[in-house]
């Protein structure tokens, strides 16, 4: 049964509830008022908002009245279950949430993210996840079943040293546009995971020298070419690396 009322003091907010987009508000506000709220929110029995607190702000805003929906059988924690599934949600809200739900690896990310943000204000808590795993092969899909980063099973599986090693790996490659593109970070974990010859610092000093050869790839395969070919550039026997 759909309810209608006034009385917004009766609705309540949960930490595990997303934060509020600002943006995502003055969309919503403009079409609620040519149409109306058309999708009521939905609500715990005691008036905590499980689904809607976007539209639950545009509906106070405008002094209009709330339709809700009372879940009686639902709990607080279906807040992530029921928006994980949600276009809506980023994956830094689900992170997020987790970690306020007392999860200690999405607790211990954030923890690391932040870190990486007083670096690069550019980094991703997405990038985050691939420079704690050292790798980018499961940072958004399952992985045996335990490494899913927004499905709230993804593992801090490495220690902080080692991750803030790897963070201050990437961002000595700062001065090229492309030191945080996925493709690239996952070409540079990769040599520094599987290449006991592979130097990152030798790479970077390299790649200042001949900078016309330190280029933009569009994969993965791509960048260690360009790596082999920085890396080896005017190099014999010993000196030279194979990264396939």
């Amino acid at each position: 049964m759909i309810n209608t009322t006034k009385d917004y003091s009766q609705f309540q907010f949960h930490e595990l509830n997303r934060g509020v987009d600002a943006a995502h508000i003055r969309r919503l506000k403009k079409h609620i008022k040519e149409h109306g709220l058309v999708q009521p929110i939905i609500v715990t029995a005691d008036g905590t908002i499980i689904d809607g607190q976007h539209r639950f702000h545009v509906c106070r805003e405008l002094g209009i009245p709330i339709q809700y929906i009372v879940r009686e059988e639902m709990d607080i924690k279906d807040v992530v279950r029921l928006n994980n599934m949600s276009k809506g949600w980023t994956v830094l809200d689900k992170v997020e949430s987790y970690a306020a739900q007392g999860n200690e690896h999405y607790i211990k990310l954030l923890e690391f993210w932040h870190k990486c943000k007083e670096i690069d204000p550019k980094i991703s808590v997405r990038t985050a996840s691939m420079l704690v795993q050292g790798s980018a092969a499961s940072y958004s899909r399952v992985d045996e079943g335990s490494m899913n980063l927004g499905a709230g099973t993804w593992e801090f599986r490495d220690s902080m040293e080692d991750s803030l090693a790897r963070l201050y790996a990437v961002t000595q490659f700062k001065p090229w546009g492309f030191h945080l593109k996925t493709t690239f970070i996952t070409a540079l974990l990769r040599c520094m995971r599987t290449k006991e010859d592979f130097d990152w610092r030798t790479l970077h000093e390299r790649a200042t020298k001949y900078p016309h050869m330190f280029v933009y790839a569009g994969t993965t395969d791509d960048f260690l070419r360009v790596f082999e070919n920085v890396y080896n550039h005017k190099r014999r026997g010993s000196n030279r690396i194979r990264l396939f």
